[in-house]
């Protein structure tokens, strides 16, 4: 997602009207309730997964405005439709692999991706088998249901949501294909650790006197495994009264989405770094980024299920974590790198067939997504395999693959 505005002092945040604060109390309450059962705290990854995902008053679940310029924030395939077209000129190098392949879309969320991806595949003779969307969200899911009906009729019978993926669904069993995750990653629930007195901690969240609090706790032996082990492999081990955050079950994400493939590539779009970057010494309060009304701040206690909150991701983590899981590691590259290996610059039209206002409209969308202090620096692609997919090289790393910095 596109960042705004940034601001250290909630009190500058906009105020949710009687309706939203009402949902945030009925959230709250039940978090609350939760914590009282469990000794009075709870870890950051089960706040992070209530307050993003309950069946009814989660962030995902509720049918707040989420996406745009009306929403929280605005992601690449809302900005600019290049994004998405060429992500189909990587799509169809990897479908062209298989006689019958199939696409799933991980988090579709307001479907605009999908109808213009489906829509360029379909002006290329491209199109899937079967495209299926993992959407958890019912309001999402009944969205994009709307969205691509009214788009693409002639192809809605080929389009199949799921609530989950498992090698038990007979529809995905033996997929072959193509795994899309935009900005999906970012959005999984973390843990929240401090490294104190050479002892490492668990922040979880605590209930005091009608707010959320961190609270510092024993970090229990897997979570002193993981820390342990990030700290051999960043080589300078974490400095005194040191926060960050860790994704505890990004193994076993890619090992369900591997236990549905016969064959076929998982690409991953989100911001990140690699772990050298991602656990700086100067990176002593994490990660955590908080989203609202295009204001970005740092405080995940603001109004429980009223905003985003996401934390960057570890691209090392997924590398490693999927590599030693049996997925094949393709290639790593930020968003810059990738569009114009993917063709951007044969698909800009020529400036001087536009009017101003046109062109400047184009220019803009080129330099949000491809300018180092816009998206183009801090939005990485990476790509993994499975199965007997041999293919050329990606198109979409052709340009430069910095996986050696992984």
């Amino acid at each position: 997602m596109r960042q705004s505005k940034l601001t250290k002092n909630n009190s500058l945040l906009p105020r949710p009207d009687l309706e939203a604060r009402t949902q945030s109390e009925k959230l709250s309450a039940y978090i609350r309730d939760i914590i009282d059962k469990q000794e009075g705290a709870i870890g950051f990854d089960e706040y992070m997964d209530l307050v993003l995902y309950h069946s009814s008053l989660g962030y995902y679940s509720s049918d707040i405005q989420k996406f745009g310029s009306k929403g929280d924030f605005v992601t690449a395939p809302q900005i600019s439709p290049f994004f998405t077209k060429c992500l189909a000129s990587q799509c169809r190098q990897i479908l062209g692999y298989y006689k019958e392949p199939s696409i799933l879309e991980i988090g579709a969320g307001d479907g605009i991706m999908a109808r213009d991806l489906l829509l360029n595949l379909e002006k290329h003779n491209s199109l899937p088998d079967k495209y299926y969307i993992l959407e958890v969200s019912a309001n999402l899911k009944l969205r994009q249901k709307q969205l691509l009906k009214q788009s693409i009729p002639q192809y809605i019978d080929n389009i199949i949501w799921l609530n989950s993926i498992s090698p038990l669904y007979s529809d995905l069993n033996n997929f072959e294909g193509l795994v899309l995750a935009n900005e999906v990653l970012d959005a999984l629930p973390v843990k929240r650790f401090k490294k104190e007195s050479n002892l490492f901690k668990e922040q979880k969240v605590t209930f005091y006197k009608n707010n959320f609090y961190w609270i510092d706790t024993d970090a229990d032996c897997e979570l002193i495994d993981n820390l342990t082990e990030i700290e051999k492999r960043i080589t300078t081990g974490f400095p005194e009264n040191y926060y960050s955050e860790i994704n505890i079950d990004l193994r076993f994400w890619l090992m369900r989405i591997k236990s549905v493939m016969k064959s076929g590539v998982i690409l991953l779009s989100d911001y990140g770094y690699e772990m050298k970057d991602y656990y700086h010494n100067e990176k002593s309060d994490g990660n955590l980024l908080c989203h609202y009304r295009h204001y970005v701040h740092n405080d995940p206690f603001f109004y429980p299920g009223l905003q985003d909150i996401t934390a960057s991701v570890n691209f090392s983590a997924v590398v490693h974590h999927g590599v030693d899981i049996g997925l094949n590691f393709l290639g790593y590259t930020n968003q810059t790198y990738f569009l114009f290996g993917c063709g951007l610059e044969n698909l800009v039209p020529d400036m001087n067939l536009l009017d101003i206002k046109s062109q400047t409209k184009v220019s803009q969308e080129l330099r949000t997504l491809t300018m180092p202090d816009e998206m183009g620096e801090r939005f990485k692609f990476l790509a993994l395999s499975t199965g007997d997919f041999a293919a050329p090289d990606l198109i979409g790393f052709s340009k430069m693959n910095q996986g050696s910095q992984l």
